[in-house]
């Protein structure tokens, strides 16, 4: 017998795939036996989830495996260029020129992007500073209407 919390997650998942298959909340309510509401809640918990992993995977991971890219493409440069230099073969040669030529149009575009992803990373950042802002006003907010509140009291 599964628990409800595993019974939550095989429904998440099934909505998932039935979403992806392009059915609509009804449907996928229709087909999964509970209420509409019970799917859209669904969907805002699967969007919520998204978002989070999106945001861990553009401040965690995808800087370290730009660098990893980099650091690939630069080994592949070297050893082109040794081959070019030292082989006696001009179909060889001729071969590593062109992937050392390759190799370098896609170092530009990756460092290209680096821009775009840099800009994307300090949107999120932004983003996220300016939420903390919104919180701290807020609280800050409330405690002076409690003030306020209880000056009128006294």
């Amino acid at each position: 017998m599964s628990t409800k919390a595993e019974q939550l997650e095989w429904r998440r998942s099934k909505v998932t795939e039935l979403r992806a298959i392009g059915l609509s909340y009804a449907e996928i309510a229709q087909q999964l036996q509970v209420s509409r509401t019970s799917i859209a809640s669904d969907i805002a918990y699967i969007r919520s989830q998204a978002k989070e992993t999106i945001k861990e995977y553009t401040t965690e991971h995808l800087p370290e495996q730009y660098q990893v890219c980099l650091c690939a493409l630069d080994t592949v440069l070297k050893n082109a260029f040794v081959i070019m230099t030292k082989s006696d073969d001009n179909r060889e040669k001729l071969q590593a020129m062109q992937l050392f030529k390759d190799t370098h149009l896609v170092k530009l575009e990756l460092l290209s992007n680096a821009t775009t992803i840099d800009s994307a990373l300090n949107y999120i950042k932004s983003k996220q500073e300016h939420r903390k802002k919104h919180l701290s006003l807020n609280s800050t907010n409330d405690d002076s209407q409690i003030t306020i509140g209880t000056q009128m009291v006294f």
